[in-house]
């Protein structure tokens, strides 16, 4: 199987004057390009975690990861 974790960058949240933080909306897309599971992340590391749970739990039918810049 040929599935695809991708990563989406949704919105930016501004927390103060000098620091913000993005959205990202995670997907497991199967081979037809259908998404299979999904899931929101807030920051880089939430990502990270987000997209290692989506390894874990789809990781046989996994053959590629992309993390697109967005907005």
């Amino acid at each position: 199987m040929n599935w695809t974790i991708e990563s989406y960058k949704t919105d930016t949240y501004e927390l103060s004057p000098t620091d913000t933080q993005h959205e990202y909306t995670v997907y497991v897309k199967n081979e037809l390009g259908k998404n299979v599971d999904g899931a929101l992340a807030y920051g880089i590391e939430d990502r990270t975690k987000v997209t290692n749970a989506m390894i874990a739990k789809y990781g046989q039918y996994i053959t590629k990861i992309e993390h697109h810049r967005g907005k």
